[in-house]
């Protein structure tokens, strides 16, 4: 189970948060073999060209997947962090606002991209990468974490879009 191995660390990484973290769980082996099972087991059975990481724990993951399904992994990094031509797209936090950028080159039109991220809260940062890939022509056919915040309302959004959501584990406050 998933869930044991996630550490929770109150008012972090400033007051009001309750952080989830998948730090801990990739300090086991046997968590992080879950975890990444069951993203794989999530969307085997889907016909995906691209593999996109988020920034920065979504990378973990992502590249995991991308190996096991010999798929190209796409970074969607903050800004500043890739060399241009990137495409960019703003958004809010559950604690502030910020900038994704994904390579203008990397997605291609009508390929079928899977988002992976470690966590879904406000759905921010997960939306502003379907922004980008949809602009880019790309066709985002699931997105997949370890954890989901429910109440933050972030799943429902991309659920919203016409995008089915897959998490390992949900906590509802």
């Amino acid at each position: 189970m998933i869930k044991q191995y996630i550490k929770n660390y109150k008012d972090f990484p400033i007051k009001g948060i309750d952080f989830k973290c998948t730090a801990s769980l990739c300090q086991y082996a046997q968590g992080f073999r879950e975890a990444n099972d069951f993203i794989y087991n999530s969307l085997d059975s889907l016909d995906v060209d691209k593999v996109v990481g988020v920034d920065a724990r979504g990378f973990i993951f992502a590249s995991v997947l991308a190996d096991r399904k010999r798929k190209p992994l796409v970074l969607a990094r903050k800004k500043g962090k890739l060399p241009p031509p990137v495409s960019s797209k703003s958004y809010s936090l559950e604690y502030g606002e910020a900038v994704i950028e994904i390579k203008s080159d990397s997605i291609q039109k009508f390929e079928n991209i899977v988002i992976i991220d470690d966590l879904i809260a406000t759905g921010g940062t997960i939306n502003a990468a379907i922004d980008i890939i949809q602009e880019l022509g790309g066709n985002v056919i699931a997105v997949c974490c370890v954890m989901d915040l429910p109440f933050l309302s972030g799943s429902a959004k991309i659920r919203d879009r016409g995008i089915p959501v897959y998490a390992g584990v949900e906590y509802h406050d």
